[in-house]
């Protein structure tokens, strides 16, 4: 890919799954793309177009490869791969796959996602080119300069029974992942843009280890840090001569509770020497989960949560990790039961066997404590 001299302009969104979620299955994303097709994204897919290329973190496996389609294991957190074009149609140009639902459906499910992502016109990011090196989409510019973007994840491995030969782009510490960093800004001239899946979820703010690490990526040599995972809007930081978005939340998204449907889309604008400007767009995903531009309350919402002002302004800011990780727990308590009511709410929706395999892992689970 060539761009103008010395510049580039880029959007990014957060999470992207194209699967149900667990407590969705058989009602949520996949089923809406089944059913109403690139609609979901049409409202703002004319707002990609005005970057030289949109990146999007793709969170769920996109393969029918090793499907059970009547096995809720098997079902869940997987896209259909059609569904890929739709990204393709509403302007997406680069996915990364490095996160932790990478290995959900194994080894062969997760390959062939990347051959489909291609074959729909997309480039991919977070595989492993060798060993502990990451792919790099590289960029070259008119006057010769080299960009590039890369995606990787801190996010502890769940699925596989090793991390030790992943084929995405897992680093299992801080001091591998700015190891790598420092050897790709040797490597490249222009700009180093970092999709990162990192932190915790539900938190609307990052922890003090993640603002440190972000620090320090930039210190290192990354200009734009695209982070996501925790399934909503934290906010943006202006950072010496970088940028660091924490996270970008959601962005094509199943999740029930009103705080995980608030996201944006990022515009970026790098000129070599100048420290990046960027704009949101404001997005709402709607209950039918359709994308469309937020305007009044819900605009002022994202703004908010993407405000560093606001993040300073904390009173409840948590001052160690041990704190965070409290608040965190609270989080999750809150989103297990909101989960409850969710599936109640909605039980005359789900498919028979999907609901009857819901009520026995729950069971399982509750009497187990797993």
């Amino acid at each position: 890919m060539e761009v103008s001299a010395s510049k580039l302009s880029i959007s990014a969104v957060g999470d992207v799954s194209l699967g149900d979620h667990p407590v969705c299955a058989g009602i949520g994303m996949r089923s809406a793309f089944r059913k109403r097709g690139g609609s979901i994204l049409a409202s703002v897919a004319y707002k990609f177009r005005e970057s030289d290329l949109t990146i999007a973190n793709l969170e769920t496996v996109t393969s029918n490869k090793g499907l059970r389609p009547f096995w809720l294991p098997s079902y869940e957190m997987r896209g259909d791969p059609k569904s890929l074009t739709y990204l393709r149609e509403a302007g997406i140009d680069l996915v990364g796959v490095a996160n932790n639902h990478a290995m959900q459906h194994g080894e062969a499910a997760f390959h062939d996602m990347v051959e489909r992502a291609r074959g729909a016109g997309m480039e991919v990011i977070g595989t492993e080119e060798t060993k502990g090196r990451t792919k790099v989409f590289e960029i070259v510019h008119e006057d010769e300069l080299v960009s590039g973007i890369v995606s990787l994840s801190i996010r502890p491995e769940e699925w596989a029974e090793s991390s030790n030969s992943l084929p995405y782009s897992y680093r299992d510490s801080a001091e591998e992942l700015l190891n790598e960093i420092a050897r790709l800004r040797k490597e490249f001239s222009g700009f180093l843009i970092c999709s990162l899946h990192w932190g915790l979820e539900f938190l609307d703010y990052p922890s003090p280890e993640q603002v440190e690490l972000g620090h320090k990526l930039i210190d290192t040599g990354v200009d734009v840090l695209l982070g996501h995972h925790s399934h909503v809007l934290q906010p943006v930081e202006q950072y010496g001569q970088g940028l660091i978005f924490y996270s970008l939340g959601n962005f094509v998204f199943d999740l029930w509770p009103e705080e995980t449907r608030y996201t944006a889309i990022a515009h970026v604008d790098l000129e070599k020497g100048k420290v990046p400007q960027f704009q949101i767009t404001p997005v709402k995903i709607d209950p039918d989960y359709s994308l469309s531009i937020a305007i009044g309350s819900d605009a002022r919402t994202v703004e908010e949560l993407l405000s560093w002002e606001r993040f300073q302004a904390m009173g409840s800011k948590p001052e160690s990790e041990s704190e965070y990780r409290g608040q965190y727990n609270n989080a999750r308590r809150k989103f297990r039961f909101s989960s409850y009511r969710y599936f109640l709410k909605n039980c005359y929706r789900y498919p028979p066997w999907f609901f009857a395999q819901a009520l026995g892992r729950t069971a399982i689970r509750r009497l187990t404590g797993t």
